[in-house]
């Protein structure tokens, strides 16, 4: 448990260092808050200034905060988009469900059969490893090099790792998490509806949930499967409320148009992470949904019905300037062709902030991104909570 402790202990040290809210409303103002509390039934009390106001449940957008940081566990990964990180501490005899240990979210249980992989610590999109023709479960393990693929049946989840029987043993057997790259099942069961939110947290999970409360110290959540976790606070990092309109990230494009600056693309686009399959953080903020990117880049979404606005905000990744590199590069939105926001030169720090763009139902919305004068060194970008609205006064 020694890595759980040390990872609680490195989510202190950053809670530290970020203590304050940032707000998005519906009507595209930005503030920071000193404070967010209440619940989606009477409404949130925002502590601004010293002053404080109440806003609607319809009115938020999003809550941010602390930025998020992946932690060096394991972890489960469902169909949706949906991670959790923790230790496997346990599994019930029937192999039905699997018990995790998060440093932030506390015990959790989830059904086995909503399950697309387990992983082991630092494997990212263990969702994209291939299933072999006519496999429904495999065990990617550890080789020399690359992985060796066995095909078989997941029997249960413990404090052990998983017992796994490969085809054609006489038996099942225990595999450390530290022993493979990861568990695949091919056909995990769909979430029973669509999440009204999404949380984000600082240890990089993200997880579909209805939100029950918020308060000073703690933020109350309600599963897919009915259980309810709290996390404190000074977790948190995005909160994105999918009732608040339409987010692109999940929509699918209807074009897509990628190219290095003169060899392949470096790295494809992606859906609610950065280019790099991380959070998505600019300036410190994670945001839970958005369109991770590298220049160049042209990811294009046809209005959807009810819609009257778009809005996003954008900058680059803050691991580019990780990189050594003073990455600059272009970006723009277009619709139906026409220049709506421009940034000539966005560089490293805060995100930039579109305003709202007016939309109508079947246009087409662009978005760019460019090489800068560095070419396309450092050049990942963060479409932040890029989101169609709908008309003022209306729900989506």
């Amino acid at each position: 448990m020694r890595s759980l402790a040390a990872c609680t202990l490195l989510a202190a040290a950053v809670a530290a260092q970020q203590q304050t809210f940032e707000v998005s409303l519906r009507d595209g103002r930005v503030f920071g808050a000193s404070a967010v509390t209440g619940d989606p039934r009477q409404g949130f009390d925002v502590v601004v200034g010293g002053s404080r106001r109440h806003l609607a449940p319809e009115e938020l957008l999003l809550i941010v905060r602390a930025p998020a940081q992946v932690v060096a566990l394991p972890s489960i990964s469902f169909p949706d988009g949906d991670v959790v990180r923790g230790v496997i501490v346990g599994g019930d005899a029937a192999g039905n469900r699997v018990e995790l240990l998060s440093p932030v979210l506390g015990r959790l249980e989830f059904p086995v059969d909503r399950i697309g992989a387990i992983a082991a610590a630092g494997v990212k999109d263990p969702l994209r490893l291939r299933l072999p023709d006519g496999v429904a479960e495999a065990i990617f393990l550890r080789a020399t090099v690359g992985y060796d693929v066995l095909a078989g049946s997941l029997h249960r989840c413990g404090d052990r790792g998983v017992l796994f029987a490969p085809d054609g043993a006489t038996e099942p057997a225990w595999y450390a998490t530290d022993a493979f790259v990861a568990l695949r099942i091919g056909d995990p069961t769909a979430r029973r509806a669509p999440a009204v939110a999404s949380l984000s947290t600082r240890a990089g999970d993200r997880l579909g949930v209805a939100l029950r409360a918020l308060s000073a110290e703690t933020v109350q959540c309600e599963l897919d499967s009915g259980a309810v976790v709290e996390l404190r606070a000074a977790d948190l990092a995005c909160l994105s409320f999918a009732g608040a309109g339409t987010f692109l990230s999940d929509l699918q494009p209807v074009e897509v148009s990628e190219s290095g600056y003169d060899a392949e693309v470096l790295y494809p686009w992606r859906r609610d992470l950065s280019v790099l399959g991380d959070p998505l953080v600019v300036g410190g903020r994670t945001h839970g949904k958005g369109l991770g990117v590298h220049s160049r880049s042209r990811l294009v979404f046809r209005v959807p019905d009810g819609c009257a606005q778009f809005w996003t905000r954008v900058g680059l990744d803050d691991s580019s300037p990780a990189l050594g590199v003073a990455a600059v590069a272009e970006v723009r939105v277009l619709v139906d062709g026409a220049v709506k926001f421009e940034q000539r030169a966005l560089g490293a720090g805060a995100a930039k902030d579109s305003g709202l763009v007016p939309v109508q139902p079947g246009q087409l919305v662009a978005l760019e991104v460019d090489f800068g004068p560095g070419r396309d060194i450092g050049d990942r970008v963060d479409w932040l909570s890029p989101v169609f609205l709908p008309a003022a006064g209306r729900r989506p």
